[in-house]
């Protein structure tokens, strides 16, 4: 079941929406976490003037979503002159599986403009995309990676950050529904330095948008830069940037990982 499949199921109720998912986005026991937030911000989006750019995506992961149907719940909480903030809960099997809160807002004249340096000059092309294996969990399938930097999960590496070229399979065009999946495609950074395998989750993950282009073709390879900020106690702490394919930072994000090993 392709991505835009997923949000395309996307169904108005009497008072909310619900969406079908697919065992093939499956992550463990549970659905692949970018596909959570962007069901979470499709059924904001119905809300909200599609002139109010995404701004910022908040996720705290409760539980698992399983595989199937899936209600999710949404509000405006205020609209303001040019920002609009949003909330949304999903539930699976009746139960609450994600909470999100989205921020829209349009464009503002302002004095300061400061962004991130662009990507350093590393080609895509310079690396090949590694075939999909079975160790992977389902949703993989559905992204091409290509790694620049560091090592696949359990390596038992010293390298605390990772480089990876990535793009949806999809074949449509790209919206920011598809851009904040392909933030959270890449394995968590941290596992890469486990020895054995263990399982992890995250709990939070937020995302800010730093530009609003989703114009590149579909195969195009964006790139992440991500690396693990604290670790300790069975959690960790990692922030990556999201680089579009001219290697401008397209948007920031940071998440807490809880590590059962």
């Amino acid at each position: 079941m392709r991505f835009s499949d997923t949000l395309s199921s996307l169904i108005a109720n009497e008072k909310d929406w619900t969406a079908v998912i697919g065992e093939d986005w499956s992550q463990g026991r549970a659905t692949f976490g970018g596909m959570v937030a962007a069901l979470g911000n499709e059924a904001m989006r119905r809300l909200v003037p599609a002139e109010r750019q995404l701004r910022s995506l908040e996720t705290i992961f409760v539980g698992p979503a399983l595989a199937g149907s899936v209600r999710i719940q949404a509000e405006i909480l205020r609209t303001g002159k040019a920002v609009t903030i949003a909330s949304a809960r999903l539930w699976s099997e009746e139960q609450i599986a994600a909470t999100f809160t989205g921020v829209y807002g349009l464009p503002r004249r302002a004095a300061i403009a400061i962004a991130p340096p662009a990507a350093s000059a590393v080609r895509s092309e310079d690396f090949l995309e590694p075939p999909f294996s079975g160790l992977q969990p389902a949703f993989a399938q559905h992204f091409g990676q290509r790694w620049a930097a560091g090592s696949h999960p359990f390596a038992g590496s010293r390298l605390s950050l990772s480089t990876t070229f990535v793009r949806h399979k999809d074949g449509v065009a790209l919206t920011e529904s598809h851009v904040v999946a392909l933030v959270d495609c890449i394995p968590s950074v941290v596992l890469q330095m486990m020895s054995t395998p263990a399982p992890s989750s995250s709990l939070t993950w937020t995302v800010q948008f730093l530009k609003h282009d989703y114009s590149f073709a579909p195969e195009a390879w964006w790139r992440i830069d991500a690396e693990v900020d604290s670790a300790g106690q069975g959690y960790a702490c990692e922030s990556s940037v999201l680089f579009d394919p001219t290697g401008a930072p397209a948007a920031l994000s940071r998440q807490m990982v809880a590590v059962f090993g």
